[in-house]
């Protein structure tokens, strides 16, 4: 019996993804997810609290791995092989990207109304953070200084929107995670020079 509990709760689940994603968080409807994945509302209830306790559900666990990786980068001590570390870091972090597209999708695009509506900004502090730090250092070990720390956080705001909009729009999460790499590269290759004082 308990084989079918998990299939019925798995299937809330993948009707509640795909709920969000087409509707967002505030739009969801628990009759449409009961509805598409072929149980009743009142049966959802006894998998799920409410609304809020499956979103959780759908894209919490991957917001905690996000966090968790991203906050690796700030306990790296900045030093010559800091940017390997990174690297290693933010191939881990586009691994998680690729295998939770749809769920970062609906985090990042549709999470308005929910607990995680501010994700995209805390994602943008800590990035513009990680960078500034990074930045500070390597400008620093030439003997120079960071210009300004509004134009790193221009774009890791960017970057930010930019990984919504292709998440969205890129159903291929390895076409994505691609085209992610691609604009890291350019909004951030030999970024000290261009900060430079």
């Amino acid at each position: 019996m308990q084989y079918l509990k998990d299939e019925i709760r798995s299937r809330i689940t993948e009707s509640a993804l795909a709920e969000f994603r087409e509707k967002g968080y505030t739009g969801a409807s628990i009759r449409n997810i009961a509805k598409n994945s072929g149980t009743s509302a009142g049966n959802i209830y006894k998998y799920f609290q409410g609304k809020e306790d499956l979103f959780e559900t759908v894209v919490g666990s991957v917001y905690s791995r996000i966090m968790d990786s991203i906050g690796q980068f700030s306990r790296v001590e900045m030093n010559e092989q800091a940017e390997t570390i990174f690297y290693e870091l933010m191939g881990k972090i586009m691994d998680l990207i690729e295998d939770n597209s749809l769920e970062l999708s609906v985090l990042l695009n549709r999470s308005e109304g929910s607990s995680y509506e501010n994700c995209k900004s805390t994602f943008v502090d800590i990035i513009t953070g990680i960078i500034t730090g990074m930045m500070s250092y390597e400008l620093s070990s030439k003997g120079r200084m960071l210009k300004d720390v509004f134009l790193i956080y221009l774009l890791s705001n960017s970057l930010v929107e930019s990984i919504s909009i292709i998440l969205m729009e890129k159903a291929d999460s390895s076409e994505a995670k691609a085209m992610i790499l691609d604009l890291i590269d350019i909004f951030f290759g030999n970024l000290a020079e261009k900060l430079a004082n």
